[in-house]
């Protein structure tokens, strides 16, 4: 069964507006983002083990076990700089398709078209 991947989505358009934009081809160990991995996947896996270091930092707190609530703490912190990471990498390659080629000004009352709105939200 395919799902519907988000991250992986953009993973692609990055990729296919830097090849339609760019003069030069794309080596894309020069990116951030890791393109031969799923980005969905590596999300739920960095929150996966974030999720797990809060429960231990919650049962570590109502044991009073100062040890296991500082390693707990060190483990999120890392965790969470992870996920910062992650995050730091979509907006590098952001910054570096809009870099990339010509692009027209965007004029200054610019509103998106209302067929690309999603249909659910209201």
């Amino acid at each position: 069964m395919t799902t519907y991947s988000f991250l992986d989505e953009m993973k692609g358009d990055f990729l296919d507006i830097l090849n339609r934009k760019s003069p030069l081809p794309i080596d894309i160990d020069d990116l951030a983002i890791n393109y031969s991995e799923s980005l969905d996947s590596s999300l739920a896996s960095y929150l996966t083990l974030l999720r797990s270091k809060t429960e231990l930092l919650a049962q570590a707190q109502k044991n009073d076990d100062e040890l296991a609530m500082q390693s707990a703490l060190l483990r999120l912190r890392t965790h969470a700089m992870s996920l910062s990471s992650f995050f730091e990498a979509i907006v590098e390659d952001t910054e570096t398709v809009l870099r990339t080629g010509e692009w027209v000004e965007i004029p200054e009352n610019y509103k998106t078209p209302e067929h690309y709105k999603d249909p659910t939200s209201k």
